[in-house]
């Protein structure tokens, strides 16, 4: 690993808990192995495009990297509904790019998250979105989800030796009925399953932020301990659907 920078960022208000207080460390890197990246996930880091970071907020613990063990996973109720609601639908497994449809899905995605769920605004150009998404050392397969033409969700993953990582997934914002963000979720499950990878990481969950908590209904799931261990979750008052 080639390290260019390292930067700490905050403590500023957290955009998972507004309660508390975050503090960030950014790495940015020259190079990086498949390998490295996956060893420092299991440290707890995660990566937007050569951009390392990880929360290192001394009084909140909250923010737990989660695995899905892929050959144990076994799809709940609601998660069989999203994929027969979605049976008509094409899904892709490719290199990823970048187009107007992607950016236009991107936008309409976040910009409804902004207005209902208080997500901070964020107005991606297209190079943002490449150094954010396409521009990483390690590869990156795009799943991305089409009625006939129409791109209904995309799902960015980082693929290592072990380990399908989800990097973002955004959706059809008026195509709510479909459960397009439990979809594409599974169809990252799905990629992990084709290129025989034991594990599927889903990033962070943090249990009392809703835009997060979402990920304890694929089950079953571990999660990263402050020590850097592995584990499964103690017992849970998210139920099964």
């Amino acid at each position: 690993m080639l390290v260019l920078k390292t930067v700490v960022t905050g403590p500023e208000p957290c955009v998972y808990l507004p309660e508390q207080q975050m503090t960030l460390e950014h790495v940015v890197v020259g190079q990086l192995t498949p390998d490295e990246y996956e060893g420092l996930m299991n440290e707890g880091w995660r990566k937007f495009g050569p951009v390392l970071f990880r929360p290192i907020c001394g009084h909140c613990q909250e923010c737990r990297s989660l695995r899905i063990p892929v050959e144990a996973f076994s799809p709940s109720r609601s998660q069989r509904r999203a994929e027969a609601r979605n049976a008509d639908l094409t899904v892709y497994f490719d290199r990823p790019r970048i187009d107007e449809p992607r950016l236009a899905l991107y936008r309409r995605y976040h910009q409804t998250k902004e207005a209902h769920q208080g997500w901070p605004e964020v107005e991606k150009t297209a190079d943002d979105y490449a150094d954010s998404f396409l521009r990483s050392p390690v590869p990156v397969v795009e799943i991305s989800v089409w009625e006939s033409d129409t791109l209904l969700a995309v799902v960015l993953t980082e693929v290592t030796a072990s380990v399908v990582s989800g990097i973002y997934h955004y959706w059809e914002p008026t195509a709510q009925a479909r459960s397009l963000g439990t979809f594409a979720m599974l169809q990252t499950i799905t990629l992990a399953r084709l290129l025989k990878r034991p594990w599927a990481y889903f990033g962070y969950y943090v249990a009392d932020c809703p835009s997060l908590s979402y990920k304890a209904h694929f089950r079953p799931y571990e999660l990263l301990d402050p020590a850097g261990h592995w584990e499964p979750p103690a017992p849970s008052t998210v139920s099964p659907t």
